[in-house]
């Protein structure tokens, strides 16, 4: 089976529009994944609802017929990642990552151990990179909707960010397992986990985040970069708030066990 390529467009298609691809996006189309004429292509709208659609006209100008219905619509997951300032590539990877897995939001503070904090218009422009590596991952995951990318807050703006709500810190000197620890979870509205940077949280912060309600956690014996550790912890929670019991054009999986 081919692979199936996605534009992002930016208003809402009705069934039949006709879609004039950017010149960025038609260049793809026709160059880099040569798609012609009659071939089938998905375009994903603001609302993260993904449309089918037929190739019209493939050149310079790329044109696209969208089809009767979306084949899925928005469905984001309940899970927000805090992760720690880290190396800008691993925090490329985070992104994409949490983008492909459906997870809303994903914040990035720096830590007492952080190390480089940038200054503002170093984190705009690296924000801006962060988007871009989002927006790429929703076309090839086929996730509508692009994640909320926040930045750089300190420990205690996620305390207060967090406190009185269920929310999850993962350290190596976490005494509960994380997925032990995130039973019931599909009764939570909201859930929050918060992964520290490759330095880790000094005493301090976990005393801290302690206080404010944190449970904290381990993913097992092995000392994890961070965005291993990200990723590890995504699959868990979405797998158990019950995200990942959708099939897969976002409907649920009613197959009977055999």
């Amino acid at each position: 089976m081919s692979h199936t390529f996605r534009y992002r467009i930016p208003a809402a298609p009705t069934a039949g529009a006709r879609i004039t691809l950017p010149p960025a996006d038609a260049r793809h189309l026709v160059r880099v994944v040569r798609r012609a004429v009659g071939d089938v292509v998905e375009v994903i709208a603001p609302s993260g609802e993904v449309w089918p659609a037929v190739v019209l006209a493939a050149g310079p100008e790329a044109i696209v017929e969208v089809g009767d219905a979306p084949v899925r619509g928005p469905d984001p997951a309940s899970v927000t990642i805090f992760v720690g300032l880290c190396e800008w590539g691993r925090l490329d990877v985070i992104v994409e990552k949490c983008t492909e897995m459906g997870v809303p939001r994903v914040v990035i503070y720096a830590g007492a151990r952080s190390r480089r904090v940038p200054d503002t218009d170093g984190w705009q422009r690296r924000r801006e990179r962060l988007v871009r590596v989002a927006v790429a991952a929703t076309r090839q995951s086929g996730q509508g909707t692009v994640p909320v990318i926040e930045g750089i807050w300190t420990f205690p703006d996620v305390v207060a960010e967090l406190s009185g709500g269920e929310w999850f810190v993962l350290d190596p000197q976490g005494q509960v397992p994380f997925g032990r620890a995130l039973a019931g979870a599909r009764a939570v509205e909201r859930l929050a986990v918060v992964v520290g940077p490759d330095t880790g949280l000094n005493d301090t912060e976990r005393a801290v985040a302690r206080d404010a309600g944190a449970t904290v956690c381990h993913l097992g014996r092995a000392t994890l970069r961070a965005e291993t550790a990200v990723i590890v912890a995504a699959g868990i929670a979405l797998e158990a708030t019950g995200y990942l019991d959708q099939g897969p054009r976002g409907g649920a999986d009613d197959r009977e066990d055999d």
